[in-house]
């Protein structure tokens, strides 16, 4: 549970920094990839979409599609305190 809370936290750090950008999926992915790599914690699609699946049923994030991932206020606002 601690390394999906952690996942979840490197994916809000990993989005744009302001409501209403846009990323896509795969650049997120990539994102979140490197640092896991550095910090040395595992990581594969599968853990990545449960991640991401859970912070869009939290609202910290909107899920449209594959292109299109974008942050919301409470989002940012609960991941970077």
């Amino acid at each position: 549970m601690v390394a999906n809370y952690r996942i979840r936290g490197l994916i809000m750090e990993s989005i744009p920094n302001e409501a209403g950008r846009s990323t896509t999926c795969s650049a997120l992915f990539s994102d979140v990839a490197s640092y896991c790599s550095e910090l040395q914690i595992p990581i594969n699609s599968d853990i990545f979409y449960r991640a991401l699946s859970r912070l869009h049923q939290e609202q910290c994030l909107v899920y449209f599609n594959e292109n299109n991932i974008k942050p919301t206020q409470y989002g940012l606002d609960k991941y970077n305190q």
